[in-house]
């Protein structure tokens, strides 16, 4: 696939193909096209050229529903309690067990006090993990991470890749 915004190639002519079951990831300086492809295969934004497959299917929007996507930029709603804004991002995806999964990484990750925290009240780490939590609420088959370190602690970042390696 390539994407071109203008003159400027952000993803120039790549091809992959990712393992049913494997962990991938995109490593590469800021401004390489990581982000751009992740947004391609989500059909956030269109390739100009290729095609992009996904459960063995050519990308189509339904599918999505099928992907968690933690983007870079945290998509919560700010006035929203954290259980609500999960339930509602689980329901979203059309997930099972919502609750149950919820309850899971909740206290996985050392949340379960904050159900009904707003989430403008949370830090940029304790956002991190909700939006996390979001992510693969629905029991996703596939899920892309952009950038899931970000904003947190070393020792929360720790918790954090052992929960997403589990």
């Amino acid at each position: 696939i390539t994407k071109r915004f203008g003159d400027f190639t952000a993803v120039d002519d790549i091809s992959m193909v990712i393992e049913d079951g494997k962990f991938t990831v995109l490593v590469g300086p800021s401004g390489c096209g990581k982000t751009t492809t992740l947004r391609m295969i989500m059909n956030i934004i269109l390739a100009d050229s290729g095609s992009i497959e996904v459960f063995g299917e050519r990308m189509l929007g339904a599918a999505t529903d099928r992907i968690g996507y933690l983007p870079e930029e945290r998509g919560l709603y700010k006035n929203m309690k954290v259980r609500e804004l999960l339930r509602f991002y689980g329901g979203i995806k059309g997930g099972r067990d919502v609750d149950a999964q919820i309850d899971h990484w909740m206290k996985r990750l050392d949340m379960q006090d904050w159900d009904n925290k707003r989430i403008k009240d949370l830090s940029k780490g304790m956002s991190q993990k909700v939006q996390f939590v979001a992510t693969i609420a629905s029991s996703p088959e596939m899920v892309i991470l952009d950038e899931p370190f970000s904003g947190l602690d070393p020792v929360n970042q720790e918790a954090f890749k052992d929960a997403v390696l589990e």
